[in-house]
């Protein structure tokens, strides 16, 4: 079975995956899908900041902020 993993900055991460089944029959296994670590999370979010135009956010992103 295919495990997908996280896209982070370009690339494709993670190797331990867990089972996504069904909540219908908990014996099908819908997917296996990587489970992010700590340092994954914080790759992620520095490729998200790098990724960002510089300045404030536009004045569209106030809308969903409120």
């Amino acid at each position: 079975m295919t495990i997908y993993q996280n896209l982070i900055a370009g690339g494709w991460v993670g190797t331990e995956a867990s089972r996504n089944i069904s909540l219908s029959d908990p014996s099908d296994v819908v997917g296996m899908y990587a489970q992010g670590s700590a340092d994954d999370a914080k790759q992620a979010i520095a490729a998200a900041k790098a990724a960002s135009p510089p300045g404030p956010p536009p004045a569209s992103w106030s809308v969903t902020r409120s």
